[in-house]
């Protein structure tokens, strides 16, 4: 084949050999300044698509693919660049673009300055506003939840929105109401997903109610209350069991209850031990005298009673950690310091 415009002889594209191809065809037309929108509280970029959290450098990429036209006949082009940062919203940028037609790969150069342009992205200026759809409400049943359980609901949620892949997900606010805990979140949807959760890793029960706010576009809107509540006892509480004494040594998935008297471990559904009561108890690290009776007896660490203790220990320990009640003293599973939290 032979190139009409040099007469080279050789593989040829639309009669025209490679040299002469590509200097008669641009890979793209290049723009003199590429400006873009950057949330100036979350530093996510405005795209076509919408916003989107990306760094600068795979932001400017992405920018090149949707705004730089690509010249027929190439496809498949693909971006490099280098950045001159001139100030904290301006970059010279130059960038190689290498465009393909058939079996021929075409380089093109050029200079480019993106501008920066502050702005608030639709999800950050709804949050400044403390707009929300949803709200999750964390409660104890019968009881209020602990300082402990308090810090380690707060932190659960933040990370499950921080990792949440919905666009725009986001808690407007907190607030720690009599009892528990409140999250106004940005979707109904982001509510009863993080309801589920709670209630998966804390092992409670969901409920939800809608409530009519208002009309969008000809359509009933709802805001929708997902409330979880969590049992009515921890693990390191005392209770009672269809006449039995259990302490608590879980509560999710499941709620199991370790029986007092013979050490027997069962598991429950939380809605199956609803009934259960809690009992005032201590737990503590105690002495273990061995009378020439053979019982293993606990001192309490304060009063210096001694009690039997259910069940005997197998071992020849001196120290046990024991279940102090007023129906006996009994060999705990748990930590001393389980209840404490």
């Amino acid at each position: 084949m032979f190139c009409v415009e040099c007469g080279a002889e050789g593989p040829t594209y639309d009669g025209l050999c490679a040299k002469d191809f590509t200097r008669k065809h641009a890979v793209v037309r290049a723009p003199e300044v590429l400006d873009v929108e950057r949330c100036a509280s979350c530093g996510s970029f405005r795209f076509q698509s919408g916003w989107s959290k990306l760094d600068r450098d795979l932001a400017a990429t992405r920018l090149f693919r949707e705004r730089i036209p690509v010249e027929r006949p190439f496809e498949r082009v693909t971006f490099t660049f280098v950045a001159r940062e001139e100030d904290a919203n301006n970059l010279a940028l130059t960038v190689k673009a290498v465009g393909r037609f058939q079996d021929l790969e075409s380089v093109q150069g050029f200079r480019t300055r993106l501008r920066i342009k502050p702005s608030l992205c639709d999800s950050c200026q709804k949050q400044r506003g403390r707009y929300y759809e949803g709200i999750l409400q964390v409660r104890g049943e019968g009881r209020e939840l602990t300082p402990a359980e308090l810090r380690t609901i707060r932190t659960f949620v933040v990370a499950r929105v921080d990792r949440n892949a919905e666009e725009g997900a986001f808690v407007s606010r907190m607030e720690e109401v009599h009892g528990g805990l409140d999250f106004y979140v940005s979707t109904n949807a982001l509510g009863k997903n993080l309801a589920r959760e709670v209630a998966d890793a804390f092992g409670g029960s969901v409920t939800a109610s809608p409530k009519l706010f208002g009309q969008k576009q000809g359509r009933e809107v709802f805001r929708v209350t997902s409330l979880v509540r969590l049992p009515p006892f921890r693990v390191g509480d005392v209770v009672r069991h269809k006449a039995r004494l259990a302490e608590v040594v879980a509560v999710r998935p499941f709620v199991v209850l370790r029986d007092l008297a013979s050490g027997e471990e069962r598991r429950f559904k939380a809605k199956e031990v609803r009934s259960a009561r809690r009992l005032e108890a201590e737990r503590f690290d105690a002495r273990i005298e061995r009378p020439a009776s053979g019982e293993a007896i606990a001192i309490h660490p304060e009063s210096g009673e001694g009690r039997p203790v259910t069940p005997r220990p197998k071992e020849r320990t001196a120290r046990a950690v024991v279940v102090w009640t007023s129906e006996g003293a009994f060999l705990s599973a748990l930590p001393a310091d389980a209840s404490k939290n």
